[in-house]
């Protein structure tokens, strides 16, 4: 299930990368939203359940690095359509600097010859639980295995409570009584969008923290709550492509048709 549901959301998503942006720019980020999430999706399949040694060592902590952009990506898209502006300003680019430490700290394994990346992977595909012990990072070495893998989710977790409370505020002042009624349905779906989202990564951090506190199993199977809030983001995804309104935003009333 997971595994297409994912497959599925990474075509969906540079779909709407390729031939939807142009319409409205505030879509690259919400694409790239949706195909960070659903890579990080396939690739926790494919280190768990995939027995794949070849595709293992092609992902794993190769692409780890997108994970850190999931949570910005989330912002710049809900502050984008909340503000109608898709503009990064300079001091956007703090945003950034997680996924650039993150990929300091996996360089060095990242250019590590591909026969060793088939030895780890040999061992990941024998014992998932390998994972928790091996130091893919420098991160790793200098923090902890079980530090570095709760970073990933409580980063997306820190920015998605930052965009609702985007939402929140933005409903708080009422601005969305400047913006055209036929765009009003968009608050709607912002909050069904935020929710799956923040329903994903929390029972995703229950998984983990039963994981690496309890030593519990828990993170290597699929739990139901992950897969309702996995399936209702794939659904929101398809709803862009359905009901196209949902990519212009929600640009204002000009202050002089106010008037």
């Amino acid at each position: 299930m997971l595994l297409i549901l994912s497959v599925t959301g990474i075509f969906l998503s540079l779909f709407l990368i390729g031939f939807k942006a142009r319409s409205y720019t505030p879509t690259i980020y919400l694409g790239l939203f949706f195909l960070f999430t659903n890579m990080y999706a396939f690739v926790q399949f494919v280190l768990l359940n995939s027995k794949s040694v070849f595709l293992v060592a092609l992902l794993y902590t190769n692409f780890t690095v997108f994970n850190y952009l999931i949570g910005p990506m989330l912002f710049w898209y809900v502050r984008s359509v909340l503000t109608d502006n898709f503009r990064l300003k300079w001091n956007d680019l703090w945003h950034l600097m997680p996924t650039l430490i993150y990929l300091a700290s996996a360089f060095p394994y990242i250019i590590t010859p591909w026969s060793y990346k088939m030895q780890i992977a040999k061992e990941i595909v024998n014992d998932p639980g390998f994972l928790g012990n091996f130091e893919a990072t420098i991160l790793s070495d200098l923090l902890s295995n079980t530090i570095v893998y709760l970073s990933r989710p409580l980063h997306v977790l820190g920015y998605t409570i930052l965009s609702m409370s985007l939402l929140k505020g933005y409903l708080k002042r009422r601005e969305d009584a400047t913006i055209f009624a036929s765009q009003h349905f968009m608050t709607k779906w912002l909050f069904f969008f935020l929710g799956f989202q923040f329903i994903l990564v929390i029972s995703y951090l229950i998984s983990m923290f039963k994981t690496f506190l309890f030593d519990s199993d828990v993170f290597f199977t699929i739990n139901l709550l992950q897969i309702i809030a996995a399936t209702g983001l794939v659904g929101l995804l398809l709803s862009s492509f359905f009901f196209q309104s949902i990519l212009y935003g929600l640009p204002r009333i000009p202050e002089s048709d106010q008037n």
